[in-house]
């Protein structure tokens, strides 16, 4: 039998085990769009594949600007209007949600950056292109934050007594709590050299405190100083790195 010619439940089986086997171990936004065509078959298929294709919303920002396949994107445009190219750094399928006005979708959030610039920069730009406040991504409950940026000489650097700097990332930190109320995951990645890097202490610290309360995962990297008292009932899984054992504690 033609896959075309199987019943829609078994369809829908099969959409949503081809995009889990593709992104289930590492998500990034190149094998994202193997999975794309799927909803570009017919009509049928997009209405079945739409809710396993459009489950991951990517933000990434890397150094090189992407090489992209003219005849690629040719293809791409046919399915989909093409995904958001910022160049020389920005890569995002936002693009796709917000034209397809297709949000509640969006399950995971994947933020990436391994590109030559501050982190302070990198995540305010990540909440603009959110457009937090006018767009709605209620139902997101994975979020991974993913940091592959060293610094050189963070012990040093100007931006670990910039006040300012700090509380703009703490807003953003808080403006993302308030949007992403669903969030049940949390993993929070940093090169190294951000263990001793003030401003992505001060953002992480933020959002896991403004978080950890509902998650039923939490996995950070970072130096953790947590405020809060308990965490959930439902919590299955814990991995933290703290600044000061001698004065941290894990709630209980």
């Amino acid at each position: 039998m033609d896959i075309t010619q199987l019943p829609s439940e078994l369809l829908d089986l099969v959409f949503g085990q081809f995009a889990n086997i593709v992104l289930s171990d590492d998500p990034n936004l190149t094998l994202w769009k193997d999975v794309l065509p799927l909803v570009g078959v017919s009509r049928q298929w997009r209405a079945l594949a739409t809710r396993h294709v459009y489950k991951y919303l990517f933000i990434e920002c890397h150094d090189e600007e992407e090489v992209v396949d003219e005849d690629e994107m040719d293809d791409t445009e046919s399915i989909d209007q093409s995904l958001c190219l910022l160049p020389p750094l920005w890569l995002t399928n936002i693009c796709l949600f917000q034209h397809n006005n297709i949000n509640q979708y969006a399950r995971n959030i994947i933020i990436y950056v391994d590109a030559s610039i501050s982190f302070s920069n990198f995540i305010l730009q990540t909440v603009d292109l959110l457009k937090l406040g006018t767009v709605t991504w209620s139902n997101l409950q994975y979020m991974d934050i993913c940091v592959n940026t060293a610094i050189e000489n963070p012990d040093n650097s100007a931006d670990n007594n910039n006040d300012t700097m700090a509380q703009n990332l703490e807003q953003a930190a808080s403006l993302l709590a308030r949007n992403f109320t669903n969030i049940k995951h949390l993993q929070i990645f940093a090169d190294k050299s951000h263990l001793s890097y003030k401003p992505t202490a001060t953002f992480s610290n933020k959002l896991l405190n403004l978080t950890a309360k509902h998650l039923t995962s939490l996995i950070t990297f970072l130096p953790t100083r947590l405020q809060l008292s308990t965490f959930t009932s439902q919590l299955t899984k814990l991995r933290l790195t703290f600044a000061h054992v001698d004065t941290c504690y894990i709630p209980h």
